[in-house]
């Protein structure tokens, strides 16, 4: 198992490079405030699903070992404060939640993926740390899906 986290993370890795990893800047962020992220795991996902039916619900898929999970944690988390409830922020870990990531099919991490409605919005999937602008534009996208 650990060659193959090990392989995911440097694709992981390799992948946010090719997609523009560093090319926003973090800033010191303000904690989040709690009703916009969750923890989502096999107890509370269906809890999750219900709220995406009144909002966007972004599931961010990823691992206390991955460098540009850790990198985008902080900047995505902030994103969802300063958005101000526009959408809930899902955070699932996935070692601690191996049924949901196969639930999702999830292949590298990150991993981000629309949800409304109980079900994944179409070409809703981000895959690596694009940097914060690209998030940001990402996540615009995702809300104007309805």
């Amino acid at each position: 198992m650990s060659k193959c986290k090990r392989f995911v993370c440097v694709l992981a890795g390799v992948l946010a490079l090719v997609t523009g990893f560093g090319s926003g800047a973090a800033s010191a962020a303000p904690s989040p405030s709690a009703e916009n992220v969750v923890t989502v795991t096999s107890a509370n996902y269906a809890e999750v699903m219900d709220i995406s039916r009144q909002k966007l619900v972004i599931m961010d898929f990823g691992a206390t070992w991955c460098p540009p999970c850790r990198q985008m944690k902080p900047v995505i988390e902030r994103l969802a404060a300063e958005y101000g409830g526009r959408f809930l922020l899902g955070e699932v870990d996935v070692d601690q939640s191996r049924d949901l990531s196969s639930r999702y099919n999830i292949r590298y991490l990150p991993t981000l993926v629309g949800v409304r409605n109980a079900a994944e919005l179409p070409n809703s999937r981000n895959i690596g740390y694009p940097g914060e602008s690209r998030l940001r534009a990402w996540i615009d996208a995702q809300l104007a899906k309805g």
